[in-house]
Formats: structure tokens, sequence, C-alpha cells
């Protein structure tokens, strides 16, 4: 779980401090609780209820988990000072999230702030939002859900249907999102719809409101969307008519798309330290087979092929690390890696972090189960879980073909009509 060493490379002054803090609340949070759902977290069939959604149990861990790590201030310690974060940057945030991650599939992501959570679209709220949406939410006691994509439009915001209409003070919002991450426990609700069509960047604002003051009036959970990898996490949402008050907008009107990119720019360049955790994991395990398995008198990792595929994880392992801290150094310089919008190199720059890092881990994670043979294919195996996980990492966030269109764009080749 420590994954491969380190490269020497720039760190945070206080970087060991928050990694054995890390180390503390692993031990003392995640896991206990990792022992007593071990039948549950190891079991595909038992880490879903009956009717398909995460298990009543894990969830309560997780969130149990959250507000432990909040009260630590590893949470959402990537968030501005003002706000109730430390400030981290997002160079920093690669060293902190490649610890907690590094530490496998269990609860530990829990520990740090994820589109269920904290997140920068907090950045624009307004002083009077504190107690409402962004204590509750940097605390770690309650948690939101990013509602953007819909049934027919992902990547092109421009397709988006969904859309809000000013009547009088209120906002009345129509409209329908899917593959929803969290739809169904999310306390606070954030959208994303049309408010100002034929503005260009400008046609779009956010809105936020609390989930249960609302359903049943215009607002509707939908039905589970079961991934590859069944997390029982991912939904939709339905609105029809839903009446809000102006003060449900987050931000400024026409405010939307910078708010939705920067948000965006935070996922994409989170696959640093996730790939990185996720990929040292891994190769740890594929040595430790390596070792352990004997075929013919000979340990496995006697044989060149095996040597030869080791060595090209350690490569793609440590080519997208040293993107991602290169990439995030650009960001924090001289920031803040949030400011919306952002030049054309650094937009390019954070979709090659993204595409380089979804790329190579997925072959890591594919090597991982070849050398794994037959136990890497077993449904519960760490192994396979990961794997399922890198295949579905090239596709939200912008998929790999999005990230190298827009890279071509920025290099010059955007061709109209």
């Amino acid at each position: 779980m420590k994954g491969p060493e380190r490269p020497i490379t720039r760190a945070p002054e206080n970087l060991d401090d928050v990694l054995l803090q890390i180390e503390a609340l692993y031990d003392e949070e995640v896991k206990p609780r990792e022992g007593a759902l071990r039948h549950r977290l190891a079991d595909r069939d038992r880490y879903l209820s009956e009717d398909g959604t995460l298990h009543p149990e894990i969830w309560e861990a997780r969130r149990e988990i959250m507000k432990a790590s909040a009260r630590r201030g590893l949470y959402a310690g990537y968030l501005p000072e003002r706000i109730g974060g430390q400030g981290w940057t997002r160079n920093d945030m690669v060293y902190i999230e490649e610890k907690v991650y590094g530490y496998g599939v269990g609860l530990n992501p829990a520990l740090l702030s994820w589109s269920e959570g904290a997140t920068p679209r907090l950045i624009w709220a307004s002083d009077d939002d504190r107690e409402e949406f962004i204590d509750p939410l940097v605390r770690g006691e309650m948690t939101s859900c990013h509602a953007v994509t819909e049934p027919g439009a992902g990547s092109n915001m421009f397709d988006f249907k969904t859309n809000a209409v000013k009547r009088g003070p209120d906002w009345v919002l129509n409209g329908h999102k899917a593959f929803i991450t969290n739809w169904k426990h999310a306390d606070i609700i954030q959208v994303f719809a049309v408010t100002d069509p034929g503005r260009g960047r400008h046609s779009f604002s956010y809105f936020q409101f609390r989930g249960a003051d609302y359903e049943g009036k215009g607002f509707t959970r939908g039905d589970l969307y079961q991934t590859m990898f069944d997390d029982g996490f991912t939904g939709e949402l339905i609105f029809e008519d839903l009446a809000l008050p102006g003060s449900a907008i987050l931000g400024e009107r026409g405010q939307g798309f910078d708010i939705a990119m920067s948000s965006i720019n935070w996922t994409r360049m989170r696959r640093g330290g996730m790939c990185a955790g996720w990929g040292g994991y891994l190769i740890d395990k594929a040595l430790a087979r390596a070792r352990e398995r004997i075929i013919g008198g000979r340990p496995l990792g006697a044989n060149q092929g095996i040597q030869w595929m080791i060595a090209d994880m350690y490569a793609d392992w440590h080519q997208a690390r040293s993107v991602s801290l290169a990439v995030t150094s650009v960001m924090d310089n001289p920031g803040p890696w949030w400011k919306m919008p952002r030049p054309k190199g650094e937009i390019r720059d954070v979709c090659t972090m993204k595409l380089v890092n979804d790329e190579a881990f997925y072959r890591v994670a594919d090597r991982a189960v070849q050398i794994h043979g037959g136990g890497g294919v077993m449904k519960n195996s760490d192994i396979n879980k990961l794997f399922q996980i890198a295949r579905n990492l090239r596709i939200p966030g912008g998929s790999a073909e999005v990230q190298r269109t827009t890279i071509a764009e920025t290099l010059g080749l955007r061709f109209r009509g």
C-alpha cells in the first residue's frame, strides 16, 4: 500500500505532518470500519441493498469517516481558508490524494471530499449560504450531488435542455439529469441549467437547494443507473416546474459555465493523486504476486515477460505522476487554481494531465489483472475492482476523446463550418 518509492520532487513544507495525519485517520477511523464491514466490502452481492443501491451500513460508515476527517481539517483541505478549508494547492493535493488512494478500494476514499462532498462550487457561494450550505458540507455533515449530465447531452454543454425561467421573484426549473453520482443520498442538490439561451458561455447558471425541502414539489429522485462496477450510487434527477427562490442561484446569473469548468478542471486534476495512489497499490500487488507465486519451482517474477510488464507499469505510473506534478505547479503559479477563465495553454495542460493519467492507469490496471491470472478476473478481487474503475475513469470529467480534441484545438487545429 505504500506504492513504489517516490521520485524526489517538490513537496509542501508540512507534507510529512499531513501524511502522518492521514495514517492516523486511516488507523483510527477507516481500518476498524473496514474490519467491521469486511463481509460487505469484500462481496459485491452484499455491498448493495436489495434494491441495488449502496448498502446503508456502508454509506453510514463513509459518512462517519467524512466527519472524522473534517474534524482534523483534511476532508476539504483544498478549499480556501475563508470557507473552512486549509488553502492547500493543487500540487500539495497530488501528494495528499496519492496517500489516501494508496490504501486501495475500501472506505479510504471517504477521507477526502469528492463529487458528493464539499466541491469547488462552494467557492462561488455567498456569505448568506454559509450556515445552510457551506458549513455542513465542509464539516462532512451533509453531502451533495452535481447535476450536470443529461440523457442526451454530456461534454457539450450547449446541448443541454434543463432550463430555469424567471417568474417574478422565483426561478422555475424543468429538466432531466442522468448519470448523477450520489443522486439518492444527496442532502444538497446543485444543478446546472440554461437561463439565458444564446449568450454563449453566459447562457448558464447554477442553482442549489436542500433536496428534502422540495421532494414531491417538482423535484424527484429517479431511477438507479447501475454502473459496470455495481456501485449502487448513480441515478437520475427530474425537475418539473420546480419553483426556487432567487436566492437559490449559486454565484451570479450567467456564471454557470465558469463554475462548471472550474469544478470539471478540479475533477481532471484530481486524477493525478488518485491514479498515483491506486497505481502504486497495484504495482505493490503485482510485485507481491511475482515474488510469491511459484511455477515449476521458480517465482513467477523470474520470467522476463513478467519483469517487463511490471517495468512498464512503473514507467506508466512514474510518467503520469510527473505530468501531474508539473501541471499542478503551473495551475498554482500564480494561482489560484480555481480562477476562471484559464489561458489556452493551461486548458491544454489540464486536459493532458487527465488524458495521461486515465490512459496510463488503465494500462497499469490491465497488466495487474494479467499478472494475477485467474485471481485477477474474480469479481470480488481488489485487482478486478480497480480495473473496472480504471476503465470507467476514461469517460467522466470529459472522455479521453474530448481531452484529445481540446488539446488539438488549443494547438490551433480548430476548424468551423
